[in-house]
């Protein structure tokens, strides 16, 4: 039996458009992907039980997905965050309860009046970068910080860009040299 129903002919087009698109990103024949060794080496340094637990009523918590403490980069390199307990929105979304933007601080330690908002630095500062903001509720950036090493770490704030003092944990990389 023959049924002709309306929605058949994008049904058709949505799977025939997933296809393309997978071909469309997939690796070049001739690169080989590298599996990820372990989950440990791109979310962080604890336990599977730790990091698998449920969060408790209320608890809130940031952190980076892909790098953690005494990792080695280049520059420039990908940086995931996430924030738990809170939702993420853009500053533009104004103020909204429980609600802020992401801010990474290099080599800086957590401000100390909770009540200023988070400084912000000189447009195209390279070598002397310490806060960054991500006001348009990113998840994700590209640092570009000098070799050496570098504390990071991620701190919560308003609309205002007012800290929530919601942190994660300071992590220390090492950026190598560039590769020439």
């Amino acid at each position: 039996m023959n049924i002709h129903h309306p929605l058949k002919p994008l049904a058709i087009a949505g799977v025939l458009l997933s296809i393309s698109v997978s071909f469309a990103f997939a690796a070049p024949p001739d690169v080989a992907l590298k599996p990820l060794e372990t989950t440990d080496s791109v979310i962080s340094d604890v336990s599977a039980s730790d990091r698998t637990r449920p969060f408790l009523p209320g608890e809130k918590l940031l952190y980076f997905t892909n790098i953690k403490n005494g990792d080695q980069v280049r520059s420039p390199f990908r940086v995931a965050f996430v924030a738990s307990g809170m939702g993420v929105a853009p500053v533009a979304a104004g103020e909204i309860k429980n609600t802020g933007h992401h801010h990474i601080l290099i080599d800086m330690p957590l401000p100390v009046d909770i009540k200023a908002p988070i400084p912000f630095d000189k447009p195209d500062e390279y070598l002397h970068q310490h806060y960054k903001h991500y006001g348009n509720g990113e998840t994700e950036a590209v640092l570009d910080l000098p070799p050496g090493k570098h504390k990071l770490r991620l701190l919560f704030a308003n609309h205002q860009h007012v800290p929530y003092y919601v942190t994660s944990r300071e992590i220390e990389i090492t950026v190598l040299p560039k590769a020439n």
